[in-house]
C-alpha cells in the first residue's frame, strides 16, 4: 500500500473550538448520552434516524447507551469509525453526536459524516460547527482524501449546513438511506482535501475560531 493510503498510528481523542469540543466516547457517558438521545428521539430525531429502539426503563436504556459505545470504541480501535460526543467546552456537557464513519483505505481514501444535536441545543449553530471540525480532523489528523454527507431531501435544517459549509452538491440518491421508517430520496454532498486546503482557513474562522 502506498505510504499515503496507510492510516496514522496515532489520533487525538478530542478536537476543540472555542464554543464546543468533538471527544472521544466513555463508558461513564452512558447515562447522560442515553437521556438526551431519550428526550430527543420523539419529533425531532426520529424522522431522519436509522432503525432504532428506544428502551422503556433507564435502566435498559442505560445498558443500550453502554454496548453503542463499547461498540463505537471497537470501530476506533481498528480505524474503520471514529465517533465523537459534541460537549460544550465551558461545562462538558453532551449536547450531540457527529462521526466519522465508513471509512475506505486505499484506492478511495473517504468517509461519511453523520452528526445530531439533542433538542435542548438546536438553532445555536453547533452542528455547523462540529462539522467543520469533523472535516479538519477527517482530512488533517486521518489524512482522508474525500468527505461525504448523505442527507434526507426533506430534512431543511440539516441541509442548511453543506450549503453554508460551500460543499459541492453531487446530485440525488433515489431511495438512499433507510430512515424514519422509510425509504428516503437522499442529497449527497461532497468535499476533497484539495477544496478543504482551499477553504480551511475561512470556515474554521468563521463557524468554528
Amino acid at each position: 500500500m502506498l505510504e499515503e493510503f496507510r492510516a496514522p498510528d496515532r489520533v487525538p481523542k478530542a478536537i476543540e473550538s472555542q464554543r464546543i469540543v468533538l471527544r472521544q466516547y466513555r463508558l461513564q457517558d452512558a447515562d447522560e448520552y442515553s437521556k438526551l438521545f431519550s428526550a430527543s428521539y420523539k419529533g425531532h430525531l426520529e424522522p431522519w434516524s436509522p432503525p432504532t429502539v428506544i428502551e422503556d426503563s433507564e435502566s435498559a436504556a442505560r445498558r443500550s447507551a453502554r454496548e453503542h459505545i463499547l461498540a463505537a470504541l471497537d470501530k476506533w480501535e481498528d480505524g474503520s469509525d471514529y465517533r465523537f460526543f459534541i460537549t460544550l467546552h465551558e461545562t462538558g456537557e453532551i449536547i450531540g453526536q457527529i462521526g466519522l464513519t465508513q471509512i475506505i483505505r486505499g484506492v478511495s481514501q473517504s468517509c461519511f459524516i453523520g452528526y445530531w444535536i439533542g433538542l435542548p441545543y438546536v438553532k445555536h449553530g453547533y452542528a455547523t460547527e462540529a462539522v467543520v471540525l469533523a472535516m479538519e480532523y477527517a482530512f488533517d489528523f486521518l489524512k482522508l482524501h474525500r468527505i461525504s454527507l448523505w442527507i434526507a431531501i426533506e430534512n431543511e435544517q440539516s441541509l442548511r449546513i453543506p450549503e453554508k459549509l460551500g460543499l459541492r452538491f453531487e446530485g440525488t440518491a433515489i431511495r438512499g438511506l433507510f430512515l424514519g421508517g422509510a425509504w428516503q430520496d437522499t442529497h449527497i454532498f461532497a468535499m476533497t482535501l484539495e477544496e478543504w486546503v482551499d477553504c480551511k482557513e475561512a470556515l474554521l474562522q468563521q463557524f468554528a475560531p
